[in-house]
């Protein structure tokens, strides 16, 4: 029972490291809206990530737009009820 748990522990570890990593992961966020991919990452709670965007992809990131659209996501997002 212990190493199911451990098991158990190690998945919920790695998915939960993988959600607050937030959503800079794929290529075909570097040629969207900024708008959009702030909304997004704002409505799934994650911290804003226009700096990491600037790193991963070749072009510019309009961080102004990122940001107001991560504003608009983060006042829409879905707040637990624990």
């Amino acid at each position: 029972m212990t190493a199911t748990l451990l098991k158990v522990a190690a998945a919920a570890t790695v998915l939960a490291g993988a959600l607050l990593s937030g959503c800079a992961s794929t290529a075909t966020d570097c040629a969207g809206d900024w708008y959009a991919v702030g909304a997004r990452d704002g409505r799934l709670g994650a911290r804003p990530q226009a700096d990491i965007y600037a790193a991963r992809c070749t072009g510019s990131v309009d961080t102004a737009r990122y940001i107001n659209g991560w504003e608009a996501g983060y006042a829409e997002r879905p707040v637990p009820l624990w």
